[in-house]
């Protein structure tokens, strides 16, 4: 190993390290700490930042008072919004870890050391499963956006694709052989050159003259909900 690849600490002197600074954080730390994971993995990536603020704002109005935390907590159970079945259900456990880190902060305040960091501790185990819950949720609406954007990439492909269709279809028509179109890659070759002068004339987004053989062969002769019709009118009797 070179001096330069020379470790800073020592394997000893770095657990040191990190169990003095994890045996040393403080109540406070560790409440800032809690609030800092829920703002950041959840609130701020799933809502704004005022649901977050004034959720606050209503639990630092109940810490000391049981009556008023209850009616708080009735008013979430009953509480009625827009978002999804697991964004509900995401929100009202870290409603519940907020709770327990603010009645976390009021102990400490009054001295129960103990009683402060039971609160925490539990609002702790909430808040890891919060932040897998809200990665889940934002995976869902990540794939929901890609998939309306394909299909919304589709839809315009479609429209694009409308004008060399219908060209298809008319030569389908107009250049028929007696007895009509025996197969779709005889009918594709007889199509190409025109089709090919047209898309270069006309630009279509997503399309080039170079595919416009192969696409007409493989998909639209056989399938397609504009072209196959006027194929099956104008194909022979012993064509697929």
């Amino acid at each position: 190993m070179t001096k330069a690849e020379t470790p800073l600490y020592s394997p000893i002197e770095n657990l040191t390290h990190r169990n003095e600074r994890i045996g040393n954080t403080s109540i406070g730390e560790a409440i800032a700490r809690n609030h800092g994971l829920l703002l950041e993995h959840f609130f701020e990536p799933l809502f704004d930042r005022d649901v977050y603020i004034k959720l606050l704002n209503d639990i630092s109005a109940v810490t000391n008072n049981l009556a008023r935390q209850a009616e708080l907590e009735q008013a979430w159970d009953s509480e009625v919004n827009e978002y999804d079945n697991d964004t509900k259900s995401a929100l009202k456990e870290a409603q519940y870890a907020c709770l327990y880190i603010e009645l976390a902060r009021a102990a400490e305040a009054s001295k129960e050391h103990v009683r402060a960091w039971a609160f925490n501790n539990h609002a702790s185990l909430m808040v890891g499963e919060i932040i897998e819950k809200s990665a889940a949720v934002q995976q869902r609406a990540e794939s929901k956006k890609r998939s309306q954007q394909n299909s919304k990439n589709g839809k315009a492909r479609i429209k694009n694709f409308l004008p060399v269709k219908e060209e298809a279809i008319r030569l389908l028509e107009e250049l028929k052989p007696e007895g009509g179109w025996i197969s779709y890659s005889g009918a594709a070759s007889k199509l190409e050159d025109d089709l090919v002068k047209f898309i270069l004339k006309t630009r279509p987004s997503g399309l080039t003259s170079s595919n416009i053989r192969e696409l007409l062969e493989k998909t639209w002769l056989p399938g397609d909900e504009l072209v196959n019709p006027a194929w099956k009118k104008n194909k022979h009797a012993d064509a697929p």
